[in-house]
């Protein structure tokens, strides 16, 4: 029995080494390298570095959730036309990477692209003086760009919680005359819905294509100036610290939401849904609601590289595109099958043969 728990706690000792090596690299070089930037950076860059990732992080976390909960809960209480296409058309736009998106958005919102020109061409105006217009490449242009694709995570996770909510919980809320999203749904699927948002913060502090193009000065970028600009290592490890605790925070948020996910699976009993039939212009509400989030995400996007590939596609050099895709196909099937191998071992370690310390790394 020794040898065994031996055996298997040095095999979690050493994946988890490896997994947690550049954490301990980077807080070494933060706070046993170079430290004489802290004094520098805290009175310069990084209170604005960090105020900017805070109101991204809140701006795309809000905007997420308004566009995530509203469609999981329309799908999953109504029926009205496109529904059935909607419950599985509202994920896609989680396949388009956020910076895609700037860039498009950019090209079709800015001074010389189609909008803008179509609007001075209409209304005769020779120049940007005479009128306003704003600016796609914003810290609103970013919170709508980076929102329009990470709303899928709060959307998925929603509406599984509110597929999985006995019908009972609605009809008791009914009796008491109750608005049963606010009083019952809502507050039951938080533990879920705080998972998918602490994913979506997480996704949105760690981008770094959408706020380089959009030139916002989050932590993110300042890692890559501070690093590659004034050529500091340690600075940029010290910034990365500062990341790393905003992700430990949301990681615990969100290990918190599973574990209270958990207990209600258990606790509820039977999952019955009820689907309700949306009549007179709630139909097109809801269809325009589940619509908008898809169109700004995922059609308008895809239409403009579309079109992109139309305009160019004699001089389109297919050779390394085919060879980017294999290439990136490659990385994507090895890094799955080592991720998915790694977390069936760790699993079933914790399941079958955990100890307290074992227990400790896999947390």
């Amino acid at each position: 029995m020794f040898s065994n728990w031996n055996k298997w706690s040095i095999i979690v000792f050493i994946i988890a080494l490896l997994i947690i090596s550049p954490i301990l690299t980077i807080f070494y070089s933060a706070f046993l390298g170079d430290t004489s930037l802290w004094p520098h950076l805290f009175s310069t860059v990084l209170p604005r570095y960090t105020l900017n990732t805070l109101i991204l992080m809140i701006g795309v976390g809000s905007l997420s959730l308004i566009f995530g909960i509203s469609t999981a809960w329309v799908v999953t209480r109504y029926d009205f036309p496109g529904k059935n296409i909607f419950e599985w058309a509202l994920l896609l736009p989680a396949a388009v990477p956020a910076y895609v998106i700037a860039y498009t958005y950019t090209d079709l919102f800015e001074y010389a692209g189609p909008v803008q020109n179509s609007l001075r061409t209409i209304f005769n105006w020779e120049g940007a003086q005479d009128y306003w217009f704003p600016n796609i490449r914003s810290m609103g242009g970013a919170i709508l760009v980076m929102s329009s694709v990470l709303y899928p995570y709060i959307y998925l996770m929603g509406r599984s919680s509110f597929l999985r909510m006995p019908i009972s919980f609605y009809q008791t809320g009914s009796i008491y005359g109750k608005n049963i999203f606010l009083t019952v749904a809502l507050p039951l699927s938080r533990p879920a819905i705080i998972a998918g948002l602490a994913l979506v913060l997480m996704e949105t502090i760690s981008d770094f294509g959408t706020v380089d193009y959009f030139a916002i000065e989050t932590l993110t970028l300042g890692v890559f100036n501070v690093w590659l600009g004034m050529n500091s290592l340690s600075g940029a490890s010290q910034i990365s610290s500062v990341l790393f605790i905003i992700v430990v925070i949301l990681l615990t948020l969100e290990t918190i939401g599973r574990k209270n996910q958990r207990y209600f699976e258990k606790s509820s009993g039977q999952n019955i849904s009820s689907i309700i039939e949306a009549e007179g212009i709630r139909r097109l509400i809801y269809s325009f609601l589940c619509f908008m989030p898809i169109l700004l995400g995922f059609i308008i996007p895809t239409s403009v590289l579309l079109n992109f590939v139309l305009k160019g596609f004699a001089v389109i050099n297919f050779q390394e595109i085919f060879s980017a895709m294999f290439t990136s196909l490659y990385i994507a099937i090895i890094s799955s099958i080592l991720v998915i191998s790694v977390s069936i071992l760790m699993i079933t370690v914790s399941y079958f043969r955990s100890n307290k310390f074992q227990k400790f790394l896999i947390f």
